[in-house]
């Protein structure tokens, strides 16, 4: 759109309408086929079908347009979309071209300062207790398993698809059709009924509008479909570990983790708990001096010492069992054989 800008001024000027007109033809469709046919309506308005800067971009439509992308991942991120860089975060909310170089530092400190407050925000919610907005228990699952951030975009999303309406499909009951009780008038195109495919047996939902697919997150059509079977349990390949609690505290799957703890989930859980709120009270006393850092410091690498010792010692006593198993089975064998030998005669 930058290169277009100037010829884009000029049919603004021409026509005051355009503008919020086309913003809303770029930014709000779907599907494809919406977005074609709000093109279409918007050139048949305003006679602009001799337009070079209008040719010009449904000729690049493919390359711009989101609508075009939603099979592609791109965990919430556009074309669109400021760079999300530590630049313009100080440009954003902490520093001006302006600003002398003392102040610049001291902005820094502040902008890295807030940034830690974000995050211990964000780890004193995952520890804290919170409350589904209803009972069905694919809400209460999410808000166990996502970041405080992310269930909260989940939870406005549930709020709004509530003023969708749901009708079962003719040619397949796992199609539902979905669309908002109060469509468009202004914009005829955005009269659309998404289908969903919701088969509980097989654990797929779907939705033609591909939100999932294009961010790992629900749409509002899918979310209304869960309401609509008072889903229980989302399956687990729906919720991206990069959007859980556990994407940056949760270390790589560790086989002998598992031979120190009970097979109760709940037992494991209570320990992960247990043992968070104690190593976050650590980290926050040793951040205090540079002495109390050397002995929180000094401990951590101690324990990891101590328990990767553990694991060494729990695979040697394995290790050892197995070939104990295996010498009293060859010793069996050995008797077996020579008692059948004897028998024989």
């Amino acid at each position: 759109m930058n290169k277009h800008k100037d010829p884009l001024k000029k049919l603004y000027k021409l026509f005051p309408d355009l503008k919020d007109q086309l913003t809303a033809i770029l930014n709000h469709p779907l599907m494809p086929s919406e977005f074609e046919d709000a093109w279409k309506a918007l050139i048949e308005k305003y006679n602009l079908h001799d337009i070079n800067v209008m040719i010009n971009l449904w000729a690049e439509r493919k390359l711009w347009i989101s609508a075009y992308w939603k099979e592609v991942f791109c965990a919430r991120m556009t074309s669109t979309q400021r760079s999300e860089s530590m630049n313009f975060v100080l440009k954003r909310g902490f520093v001006t071209e302006r600003d002398n170089l003392h102040i610049f530092a001291k902005q820094v400190n502040n902008c890295i300062q807030a940034r830690h407050e974000a995050e211990n925000a964000e780890a004193n919610a995952s520890t804290g207790t919170r409350k589904t907005v209803t009972r069905y228990g694919f809400e209460a699952q999410v808000m166990d398993k996502y970041t405080r951030a992310v269930y909260s975009v989940f939870r406005e999303r549930q709020y709004h698809s509530t003023a969708f309406r749901i009708k079962t499909s003719q040619d397949n009951p796992n199609n539902y059709l979905v669309h908002h009780y109060n469509q468009s008038k202004e914009f005829a195109w955005s009269r659309h009924e998404f289908r969903v495919l919701a088969d509980e047996v097989e654990g797929r939902y779907e939705c033609e509008c591909k939100l999932w697919e294009h961010t790992g997150l629900f749409c509002h059509h899918v979310i209304a479909v869960f309401e609509h079977l008072r889903l229980d349990e989302i399956p687990s390949k729906y919720i991206l570990q990069r959007y859980t609690k556990d994407a940056v505290t949760n270390p790589d799957f560790n086989r002998r983790d598992y031979r120190t703890t009970t097979d109760d989930g709940t037992s494991i859980e209570y320990r992960r708990t247990i043992l968070y709120s104690e190593a976050v009270k650590i980290i926050n006393k040793g951040c205090s001096s540079e002495a109390k850092f050397q002995i929180a410091l000094s401990a951590f690498r101690d324990a990891n010492t101590r328990l990767d010792n553990e694991d060494a010692e729990l695979e040697n006593n394995e290790d050892a069992e197995m070939e104990n198993n295996e010498q009293s089975s060859n010793q069996d064998n050995t008797r077996n054989w020579r008692a059948e030998r004897h028998s024989l005669g």
